[in-house]
């Protein structure tokens, strides 16, 4: 009986740490990483890469359009840290600082070019403040902080190291017990 009580625990163990992976890899989305099993996505195709302490975000082609050093036609600013972005089912807003750390806003607009997967395509524009207070609240916000989402990912490792040592005793325990019953 003794082992079946211990089959069933590491049952309930790999099941749980399976669970705490998937929670903590949709977490991480909201630290601006991202995660390999969610559905969460922004609009246009667009996703987001970390390039050690800076994020850039990258249209479904994989070619950069926001990040540290680019300036756009419609700013006259070069963005100096890329702070978070905010997203809903038809465009994005980007927070970021310019070079003398003053707060900036940039909106998405659709340049009235499509992608090679049919998306359009988009690029950026400045957002006044008093405009960005008026829409803010229609958005979903990623506000970047690596330490934090360093901290999940390694949760997130640990859960999957949980659920492989679960599963592995899971089998061994599976393997007595019919070795057990061949002997019987």
């Amino acid at each position: 009986m003794s082992k079946r009580f211990s089959l069933i625990m590491f049952c309930l163990s790999f099941c749980l740490s399976i669970f705490l992976f998937l929670r903590f890899d949709s977490i991480r989305f909201e630290y601006g990483w991202e995660c390999d099993f969610c559905n969460k996505l922004i609009p246009f195709g667009l996703k987001v890469k970390e390039y050690n302490t800076s994020c850039v975000l990258l249209d479904e082609d994989d070619f950069n359009l926001v990040g540290t050093g680019f300036m756009y036609q419609t700013t006259n600013f070069i963005i100096k840290d890329f702070l978070s972005y905010g997203y809903n089912d038809t465009s994005i807003i980007v927070k970021c600082t310019d070079s003398l750390n003053t707060i900036r806003y940039l909106t998405s607009y659709e340049t009235g070019y499509k992608s090679k997967k049919g998306n359009p395509e988009i690029s950026f524009k400045d957002l006044s403040n008093s405009n960005f207070e008026q829409v803010k609240e229609k958005y979903n916000w990623v506000v970047f902080n690596h330490e934090e989402a360093r901290r999940v990912t390694f949760k997130r490792f640990l859960s999957a190291i949980g659920a492989l040592l679960s599963l592995f005793f899971i089998i061994r325990q599976l393997f007595k017990l019919k070795s057990k019953k061949a002997t019987d």
